[in-house]
Order: C-alpha cells, then structure tokens, then sequence
C-alpha cells in the first residue's frame, strides 16, 4: 500500500463519549473533518471586523460533532441551531470544548479564518 493509500485509508477523526449531566444523557463526540472545520471558521469569522460570533460558532460545532454512541447518526441538524442556543450554556460548552478539542481549533486557526485579526475562540467561552 502506498503512503497516499495509507494516508485516505486511516482512521483519523478521533472520537470521546461525553456524559451531559444536565441533559441526562451520553453523547458521542467527534472531531470534524478539515472541510467542517473550515466551513465553520469561515462562517464564524467577521471578516469586516476579525470578531467571532459565538452565536453561530458553537451551535455549530455541538450540531457538526455531536452523534449517537449507539447509532453512530448525528443527533442534531442545521435547523436545531436556535433551539440549541436556548438549551444549557454548560452542556452546550462542554461538548463544544470537546469538539473544539477534538476537531484541532486553536485561537491561531481562528486568527488564520480572520487574515490576521486579533479575533479569539475561546474554548472558555459562553453561549448563554
């Protein structure tokens, strides 16, 4: 096998089971792939002003990371973004963490979606 084979063929999202204490339930969560990943950068960024909406990111990141542990299916979808905002800021950061941990997001990658801007993800952050 080739090393461009080995590369597409590996396992390489990586995955934790979360315990979302508040909600009752278990969660899968998942790295994002690099399109996700981008895709959210992209759209999460102001390009005007280097600022982060958070209204946006981390819905995001809990509907792109968040899966079944039975199933494996997502739990969410893009339509759920607005009842996710009303749910937990704790439950919500908790898996926003992880898959912000998971997924490779770093105030530099977020910096790099702004061109340069002061603009911060923090993994700290509320949504509520």
């Amino acid at each position: 096998m080739s090393i461009r084979e080995t590369i597409f063929a590996a396992k390489d999202i990586p995955s934790e089971t979360v315990t979302i204490s508040e909600w009752g339930v278990t969660v899968e969560v998942r790295g994002m792939t690099g399109a996700e990943r981008t895709r959210i950068l992209e759209q999460a960024v102001d390009q005007r002003t280097g600022q982060v909406n958070l209204q946006f990111v981390f819905p995001e990141i809990v509907i792109s990371s968040t899966f079944d542990p039975e199933s494996g299916l997502p739990i969410f979808e893009a339509g759920d973004r607005e009842a996710l905002l009303s749910k937990s800021g704790v439950a919500i950061d908790q898996i926003a963490n992880v898959g912000m941990r998971l997924s490779g997001f770093t105030g530099e990658a977020v910096d790099e979606a702004g061109e340069g801007s002061s603009a911060t993800l923090s993994a700290g952050s509320s949504t509520n």
